[in-house]
């Protein structure tokens, strides 16, 4: 009888040291893709110069950044490189660069986050920037423009 607790315990131990390691690396995972962990951020901008952009969209381009902003949030523009001019949108807790329609009454868009940066880092909500930065997977399903303050200009 002694021998099964003891067997028992054993288990017990081995599967919480199992799920705290699994713990572990799903944290790490997911503050690498935020841009809030440590190591190297191999899974977005650093601080690179861009010398390949992939598709380049200029201010008051709204039919190109529909698109764009449609095939980026379906997944379909991961690993490109875009360069896009536009308003920053700064309605809640994410930044998004958008694009007015011609009369105004409508923005099309698409969320980006600076790696190296807080809030007091990002432009401010209405100002025109160009940013160029690599297309990724922030979180499940959740497609972004990731880059870094050297690759953002406030015009």
């Amino acid at each position: 009888m002694a021998k099964t607790k003891n067997n028992n315990a054993l288990y017990i131990g081995i599967a919480v040291a199992i799920v705290v390691v699994i713990a572990i690396i799903i944290a790490v995972v997911v503050a690498n893709n935020r841009g809030d962990g440590g190591g190297s951020d191999s899974g977005g901008s650093s601080a690179v110069e861009y010398n390949t952009i992939d598709e380049s969209i200029s201010y008051g381009e709204y039919n190109e950044m529909e698109k764009l902003s449609k095939a980026i949030q379906n997944g379909e523009m991961v690993g490109k490189v875009v360069k896009i001019e536009g308003l920053v949108s700064h309605p809640m807790s994410t930044y998004s660069i958008v694009q007015p329609n011609e009369d105004g009454s409508k923005k099309i868009g698409t969320q980006f986050i600076i790696s190296d940066a807080d809030d007091s880092g990002y432009p401010e909500d209405g100002d025109t920037v160009v940013i160029t930065g690599e297309v990724v997977e922030n979180s499940p399903m959740v497609f972004v423009i990731k880059t870094t303050k050297d690759n953002v200009e406030k015009q």
